[in-house]
């Protein structure tokens, strides 16, 4: 199977996540799958925008995206998280490589506005240089942050995690997108819901069952959905196993 997975920046500094996202992909490696993970990182950003003195500003709930802030994004996503993640899975004894979305135009993006509002250097994925990454996962894992180039200018710009996967997995026709979450799937009372459809899915964000972060993760899956992935799944490593061993596991959204 080829398999997205795309993983939430909230757990990558944890390292008995890191541990068990490299059993995960080892796993799905020995089984012949191939893989490209698709990472955030939102919290640490914040981290470094707060140590750096610089502003932080959200419009409509995304990252206002100037210079400066450009600049540590980049710092964070493409140097800090994408080679712990390496790291992590190399002592797992995979073979892989961490790229950004700007190497080899893997990500081309265009500038977005948000509810008609300017958010900076924030763009959407418009295409995908498959030549480039077919030839990387044939031979390794591929970790990739959600940076792209604009094709107008060659300027990076910022692009949300659960989006840029949705973009690569559709491009590849994916049999397989996971969202990774620190939970099982998505919940209602405690209990994991184990199918939601596009309907479902705006009633339940209308009664705030689904709300925050989960609601990106759910559009993107319907995004890849429509785009040509086969199967969008949002749970835990966990779930994630028992889903590539062909068990139940999460939440499956379906378009």
């Amino acid at each position: 199977m080829k398999i997205v997975l795309k993983i939430g920046g909230n757990e990558i500094d944890d390292p008995s996540f890191l541990q068990e996202l490299a059993d995960l992909v080892a796993q799905a490696r020995a089984a012949g799958h191939v893989m490209v993970l698709v990472h955030g990182g939102g919290k640490e950003i914040t981290g470094l925008l707060e140590k750096l003195g610089l502003d932080i500003k959200f419009v409509s709930g995304m990252r206002y995206t100037d210079s400066p802030t450009l600049d540590a994004v980049e710092m964070v996503l493409s140097g800090l998280i994408n080679k712990r993640l390496v790291k992590a899975l190399l002592r797992k004894g995979i073979d892989c490589i961490g790229l950004s979305g700007v190497d080899g135009r893997i990500l081309i993006a265009e500038r977005i506005l948000r509810d008609g509002n300017d958010i900076g250097l924030v763009g959407k994925v418009v295409d995908v240089n498959l030549s480039v990454l077919t030839a990387m996962v044939e031979k390794f894992a591929v970790v990739l942050s959600p940076l792209a180039v604009d094709a107008a200018s060659t300027t990076s710009l910022n692009v949300n995690a659960d989006y840029a996967a949705a973009a690569v997995s559709s491009a590849l026709r994916s049999d397989l997108i996971i969202f990774l979450s620190n939970v099982p799937g998505v919940l209602k009372n405690g209990t994991v819901i184990h199918r939601i459809d596009e309907l479902e899915f705006i009633d339940l964000r209308k009664t705030g069952v689904v709300s925050g972060g989960m609601v990106p993760k759910i559009e993107a899956a319907l995004a890849a959905l429509k785009g040509g992935t086969t199967r969008a799944i949002v749970t835990d490593n966990k779930g994630a196993i028992n889903v590539i061993s062909g068990l139940p596991g999460g939440t499956q959204i379906v378009a």
